[in-house]
Parts: C-alpha cells; sequence; structure tokens
C-alpha cells in the first residue's frame, strides 16, 4: 500500500524509508505518556536517523540536535542549556531579516540543579515565542566523551531531565526528547528506571538495499550499468563474510572494467578485493590486490588519467597497511615514502603528510630513528602546502606532537624543528 503525508508519496528508496522512519516517529509522539525515545538502528540505518532530523531542524525551529559531550552527569544539562541559548543567538540575526522579533533573553539561573535550569531555559522560550515552539524535540546526540563510564553518566543525566520535566507540567506535554543510537547500546538502564516515559523503538529501515533498489529503478543498461550492479552486490557479500561469492562478482566486474579500459574503476576493483582478504586475514592475497591496484594506477598514470597519482597511491597505502598487520615495518616505510612522492604529485598536501606521517612511524617501529625523523621532517614540509585555516586539523597536529616527543630541548635538530614549527603555525621569528 502506498503511504502518504498531507498528500506527498514518496517517490524513491530514500524517501520511502524517511517515510517509515516518520511513521515511527509518529507513533512515539502520538503516546501521550511518552517522553523519551531511544531510536536504536543498525549501522546502516544510522545515517536515515540522523537525514530525518536534520531535515525536521532546517524546516522547523522546534526540533533541535544538541551534540554536547556527557563529561560529567550533572554538567551535562547546563552544557545543552547553552547550547540551546547558543542555538537562539545563531539564528537571531537572521529572523530578525525576515521579520521575526527575536528579542528573547535566557533566564537567570536560580535552580537547584542544570536539570531545573534546562527546563526553565525551554519554558521560557516557547512562553516567549509559542507561535515558533508550541513544542520542543530535542534530540540528543552528544558527541564521544572518551570516559569509560560514558553511557552510565549519559543515562544519569537522561533521567535526571525527565524528572526535572515532570515536576513541570506546563512544559512537559509538549517537551520530548529523542536519542539515537546503535543496536548494540540500548540504554537498559535508563529504559527501566523510567520505564513509565522511556520507549525503544528498534527501526529496521534496510539501508543497504538502497543502491540495488536505486540501479533497478533506473533502468539503465550497458557495461557501466552492470559494473554498477556488481559493485552493490560485492559490497553486501563483504558484509555478509562471503569471501568466495565476493571474488566471483569481483571476476566478473573486473572483466568488464578491463575490456572497456577503464583503469580507475580496475584499481577500485582491486582495492575492494584486499580489504576483503584482510578481513578473512588472507594476507598475501591481500598484497596481491593491492600491489595490482598500484600497477593498475600506473597504467592509469601512463594513460594521462587526472588521478593518475592518486589512484597509484591508494595502492601503495594498501600495500603498506598489510605490511603493517605482518610487522615489515621497513617494507612498510617503504610504501608509504612512495605514495608521499604520488600525492605530492597529485599536489594533495593533506594526504601528503599523512603519507610521511605513516613513514616516520613505521621506520619508528623498525628502530630507524634518523630514517623516521626525516620522514617527520618532510610531513611538516608537506604541511606548509595545507590551507593555513587547515592546520590545526588532520594530520599535522600529530606530527608536531609526535616529533616535539623525538626531538628533544638539547638535541641538534631542535632549531630546525622550532622553526618549521613556526612557519606552519606563521609565528614570525625573532
Amino acid at each position: 500500500m502506498t503511504r502518504d503525508i498531507h498528500g506527498w508519496q514518496p517517490a524513491n528508496p530514500i524517501e520511502r524509508r524517511l517515510m517509515l522512519a516518520h511513521e515511527d516517529w509518529l507513533a512515539f509522539a502520538r503516546e501521550a505518556s511518552a517522553r523519551l525515545m531511544v531510536w536504536q538502528t543498525n549501522s546502516a540505518d544510522a545515517p536515515l536517523v540522523r537525514l530525518y532530523f536534520q531535515a525536521q531542524e532546517e524546516m522547523s525551529c522546534a526540533v533541535i540536535i544538541l551534540r554536547s559531550a556527557c563529561e560529567d552527569s550533572a554538567q551535562y544539562p547546563y552544557a545543552l542549556a547553552q547550547e540551546l541559548i547558543d542555538f537562539y543567538e545563531s539564528r537571531r540575526a537572521a529572523s530578525n531579516a525576515q521579520g521575526v522579533r527575536a528579542d528573547w533573553h535566557p533566564p537567570a539561573n536560580t535552580a537547584r540543579d542544570g536539570a531545573l535550569y534546562l527546563m526553565q531555559v525551554v519554558d521560557s522560550l516557547m512562553r516567549h515565542h509559542p507561535d515558533l515552539f508550541p513544542g520542543m524535540v530535542l534530540v540528543l546526540e552528544p558527541q564521544p566523551s572518551g570516559h569509560r563510564n560514558g553511557d552510565t553518566m549519559f543515562e544519569r543525566a537522561a533521567g535526571d531531565l525527565l524528572a526535572a520535566a515532570a515536576l513541570m507540567p506546563r512544559i512537559s506535554a509538549r517537551l520530548r526528547f529523542v536519542v539515537p543510537r546503535g543496536a548494540d547500546s540500548p540504554l537498559p538502564s535508563l529504559s527501566a528506571r523510567c520505564s513509565d516515559v522511556v520507549r525503544v523503538v528498534a527501526g529496521r529501515y534496510a539501508m543497504q538495499a538502497v543502491p540495488r533498489e536505486l540501479l533497478a529503478e533506473s533502468g539503465e543498461r550497458g557495461p557501466g550499468a552492470d559494473l554498477r550492479r556488481l559493485f552493490v552486490e560485492m559490497g553486501e557479500t563483504i558484509g555478509e563474510g562471503d569471501p568466495a561469492k565476493t571474488m566471483q562478482l569481483h571476476a566478473r566486474a573486473l572483466e568488464i572494467a578491463e575490456r572497456e579500459q577503464w583503469l580507475d574503476q580496475c584499481v577500485v576493483l582491486h582495492l575492494i578485493a584486499g580489504a576483503a582478504w584482510l578481513k578473512q586475514r588472507r594476507d598475501e592475497n591481500a598484497l596481491a590486490a593491492y600491489r595490482n591496484a598500484a600497477e593498475c594506477g600506473r597504467q592509469a598514470l601512463a594513460a594521462g588519467h587526472e588521478a593518475g597519482h592518486k589512484l597509484v597511491a591508494n595502492g601503495l597505502f594498501g600495500e603498506a597497511s598489510v605490511h603493517l598487520i605482518r610487522s615489515e615495518f621497513p617494507q612498510a616505510a617503504c610504501c608509504y615514502e612512495c605514495a608521499a612522492i604520488e600525492m605530492a604529485a597529485a599536489r594533495d598536501a593533506m594526504m601528503t603528510v599523512e603519507a610521511w606521517r605513516m613513514c616516520a612511524d613505521s621506520w619508528d617501529k623498525a628502530g630507524e630513528r634518523e630514517l623516521a625523523l626525516e620522514a617527520g621532517f618532510n610531513a611538516l614540509d608537506a604541511g606548509l602546502g595545507v590551507d593555513a585555516s587547515m592546520r590545526r586539523t588532520g594530520s599535522l597536529p600529530l606530527v608536531v606532537e609526535w616529533m616535539a616527543r623525538r626531538v628533544g630541548a638539547f638535541d641538534r635538530r631542535r632549531p630546525e624543528l622550532r622553526e618549521k614549527v613556526d612557519a606552519l603555525l606563521n609565528v614570525p621569528q625573532a
């Protein structure tokens, strides 16, 4: 039966699954006693739930995604309150420009604890803008805290939020919390402690079947469509752990790519094969696959493919990973060095830094300190090619930290290190 919402009908596999997600949400929202939804999905379906709430957030002020980390159960509600305040502030100018009088100011914190203060903020915001916030949905997606008891602290904090909301019936009926979770992290303590208001919804949307459905509905024909179908099937068989079937599909796909002289696709196919063999701990087969990928990349480069250098480098990265698994550190270092040269030729500074970083680490594991330091300095030099706004992200901070630990204050190369780091940070020399 075709489902629709207010006359809208889904037209493709993604929209059909968004409809299913919406129905799961409505079933929760219509339950008068429900206050918090633990929305469980597997790794394939989790992006759909994120997409659903991102779309809701863009279309409605009343759906707000809060990402503060839960480092401490007592402080977490305060962080949520501040994030909610920041959410409003970030939209104040645009709202005023659109004719919305965005003149709300957060209340003073007179509550005994963070959970009650968050409720005060929510209550104040909804009373000030009843047209914009007739109700509110707070989607709690805390960033990983790294704390070993992170789930326990989060469950305690979420329970406190529900208890605080219950003390304020004026907003309780109009406030909902949603906690997207993986299938292996159901928050059992929270569900048991607050069973009267918590609902665990097991969302099953079969997102892994979307590529196959999209291809089937496209009606495409020819070698390109055949190759895409085989790619989809390979992805499914790798997830199922069926190496024999994966290799059968790989052989069929490779035959098409080689016949059509799609060398870049040949590289991708060999990389997929390498990953599949590694998953089966067949490192010799994986090594051969990655070397085939690098060789196809060289053929693509010789044929003038614009991504030729990167294709070669991807094969080398794969080969290096096998050597690392086998503790063949000098061989891994050599692969990473060659990958760095290829990435530099491709003018990809970020990946050049990463290749030199891994080269340095491999030489370090091999006990070759001077070679490791030389590779580290090469990584810093490559970092100069990274846009200044991006230098504090990615691999560069790791390289600086790694080098600082290995080049002591009295090391003869310490001045050289300081000079390069200052250049990266655009620090003027004295």
